[in-house]
């Protein structure tokens, strides 16, 4: 089971790491995004700190319908306890878990300022 916050501003918070070219992991605060069909978007300044590879390019749809291409980053996360292989998203925006991570998964927020977040693999 993995454990989280929501904010003030109502968002799901959840941390997770993402390993950098050394192998270490980096811990960042995400937001869980159900809109968002990837495994991890990261601000493009994080992912060059971290040294991913790039995997090319993905269409994806902005809030306002817009289709844009973003870059792809192979990448490795802790997801409850053990290591897997995610895709990264590149963007310009805050940190975010989407639905293909959390796929498998029950997703419980207590939506309220302070409330928790739990995230529980599926039996």
């Amino acid at each position: 089971m993995m454990n989280g916050r929501v904010n003030w501003r109502l968002e799901a918070i959840v941390q997770v790491g993402v390993q950098d070219a050394a192998g270490d992991l980096r811990y960042f605060e995400c937001v869980l995004d159900t809109g968002y069909d990837g495994d991890i978007a990261l601000p493009s300044v994080v992912i060059r700190r971290l040294g991913l590879v790039s995997a090319g390019y993905r269409d994806s749809a902005l809030a306002n319908s817009d289709i844009v291409q973003l870059p792809i980053y192979r990448g490795i996360a802790s997801w409850h306890g053990r290591l897997i292989d995610v895709e990264v998203m590149g963007t310009q925006r805050e940190s975010v878990i989407g639905m293909a991570l959390l796929e498998n998964n029950t997703l419980t927020i207590q939506a309220w300022d302070g409330g928790e977040v739990l995230i529980e693999e599926r039996p």
